[in-house]
């Protein structure tokens, strides 16, 4: 069988993330980020205190590197090391160096070569900065995405980015191996002026002018975003949830109520109050799927390095905001996923809710999913903040009636002052179970 390729190439903030991923749900393919496995090399280097610039260093590396890239059927997946490294790629050190590595000649043929793998198995959509001109020059389906540079830059800041796509561009555009340009056949999108769905529809009349020849048939079987990625828990994740769950009915009594009112399909916010280091894996155990949770980065040491992504935990900085952490959540969500937050940020002193910050409220007005309000009761007993002992306590769950807001609601909590009230709209929620 002879698979095709959709490349999607354009300069930084341009909108080629979001149009791949629409064109793959879209047409039935399977969506691939070539960027994210350059920040995933560049995310190794740094982990293992190899300077960037360091190209004998890189190119040793490499040569050992146990990288694998595959696809869920969805979207493609990358592990190295037996890690994913999916939650530590939109950190600031990666921004400020996967330039720097994507720029050895190295490095892109190792990983072009695994881009170009991808052919032999599927249909892509590929998006990056040298698709169409060199991982699939053959390929007639190209489109090059592109914005004014304003434009993109708001973006960028929106999605919590610090660095400017002009830099971005000087480096990309300037380098001696893989240049960013517009491939020969490309179509070329402008986007500034463009909001999403009027985007996607301009990539579909280029496609079909091109001949890309499964549309009708796409259509008729189009893709479904996924209800509940990874329905099937794998293994790791599985050990834990059916741990923690033994131990939370058979120690401290497990009690829940409402259960009927869990949302169990579909992408959902899960918003409790933190009382424990119980609390994750407790809410986990509500569902018969995997979901998606914030963990305080200092835990990613050690084993926790390789175990917490494994249990699709997402650090967070909880000493300032990390706008990376929380754009990762909201593309989850918009994925399919269901994600855990607790408002709070940290734990309970003494078993009472306390003040949320904004961050939730932005996180459900930018992924426009149901929210699903939780509270947790005995978890501080049963393992108070800053003890290492736990104690029997009964512990008890109650779930609330799902916020289900409309589009012109989401749309309102945009305007100033909007995350908060949301924020504050789902804290009463929990307080009033």
């Amino acid at each position: 069988m002879t698979y095709h390729a959709i490349a999607i190439d354009g300069p930084a903030a341009s909108g080629k993330s979001t149009m791949a991923r629409a064109l793959a749900q879209r047409l039935g393919l399977v969506m691939v980020n070539s960027g994210a496995m350059y920040r995933a090399v560049t995310w190794k280097i740094l982990d293992e205190n190899i300077d960037p610039k360091d190209t004998a260093a890189v190119i040793k590396l490499l040569e050992n590197l146990d990288m694998v890239c595959g696809d869920d059927g969805l979207f493609s997946t990358i592990s190295i090391g037996g890690v994913n490294p999916e939650a530590f790629l939109r950190r600031p050190e990666i921004n400020e160096n996967v330039s720097t590595v994507s720029a050895i000649p190295q490095v892109r043929d190792k990983l072009v070569k695994m881009q170009r793998d991808y052919l032999q198995r599927t249909h892509v959509v590929m998006e990056g900065r040298d698709i169409g001109s060199i991982v699939f020059p053959d390929t007639p389906f190209k489109i090059y995405i592109d914005a004014d540079p304003e434009v993109r830059n708001q973006r960028r800041s929106g999605d919590g980015e610090v660095d400017s796509v002009e830099k971005r561009d000087a480096a990309d555009s300037s380098r001696a191996t893989a240049p960013l340009k517009v491939a020969d056949g490309a179509t070329v999108l402008d986007t500034s002026e463009l909001n999403a769905k009027q985007a996607i529809e301009a990539a579909i009349e280029a496609l079909k002018k091109q001949g890309f020849p499964i549309l009708e048939k796409a259509k008729k079987k189009a893709y479904q975003p996924v209800e509940e990625p990874h329905k099937m828990m794998r293994w790791i994740y599985w050990l834990g949830w059916l741990g923690f769950g033994a131990a939370y009915r058979s120690l401290f009594g497990l009690r829940i109520v409402g259960a009927e009112k869990l949302i169990r399909s579909g992408p959902v916010l899960v918003a409790s109050n933190h009382q424990s280091f119980l609390d994750p894996p407790l809410i986990g155990n509500l569902y018969q799927s995997e979901m998606v949770f914030f963990a305080r980065k200092t835990l990613f040491k050690g084993i926790g390095k390789w175990l917490y992504p494994q249990w699709n935990a997402i650090p967070i900085d909880q000493e300032k905001p990390d706008m990376s952490s929380m754009k990762t959540v909201i593309r989850k969500l918009k994925e399919g996923w269901r994600v855990l937050v607790f408002p709070e940020g940290a734990r309970t002193l003494d078993g009472e809710i306390g003040k949320a910050a904004p961050g939730v409220g932005l996180i459900a007005s930018k992924a426009g999913v149901p929210i699903q309000p939780v509270r947790i009761y005995g978890a501080d007993k049963a393992l108070p903040r800053g003890s290492g002992r736990m104690r029997l306590a009964r512990i008890t769950v109650v779930v609330g009636e799902p916020i289900i807001l409309t589009a012109e609601e989401f749309k309102s909590y945009s305007r100033k002052g909007g995350y908060e009230e949301l924020t504050n709209r789902i804290m009463d929620a929990i307080k009033e179970l």
